[in-house]
């Protein structure tokens, strides 16, 4: 599936919010993690994918999800 243009111009303009959003939702993840991967939206992804352990897609459209209410 993965994250369309529009969606990840829309996570990289909105990065430290969703970023926030972010480590409240995944225990596992750290601000240190997020700040390692800057504002880059498919290491987004990478980064809770590896630290959670949660199929990529299903990271992706949690991703999604937050990056939309954002808008």
């Amino acid at each position: 599936m993965g994250l369309d243009d529009m969606l990840k111009d829309q996570i990289r303009n909105r990065a430290p919010e969703l970023k926030k959003k972010l480590v409240d939702e995944f225990g596992e993840l750290t601000h240190k993690d997020m700040d390692e991967v800057g504002d880059d939206p498919d290491e987004i992804v990478d980064k809770i994918h590896k630290k959670t352990g949660q199929p990529r897609e299903q990271v992706e459209q949690r991703v999604r999800q937050h990056a939309q209410s954002l808008s």
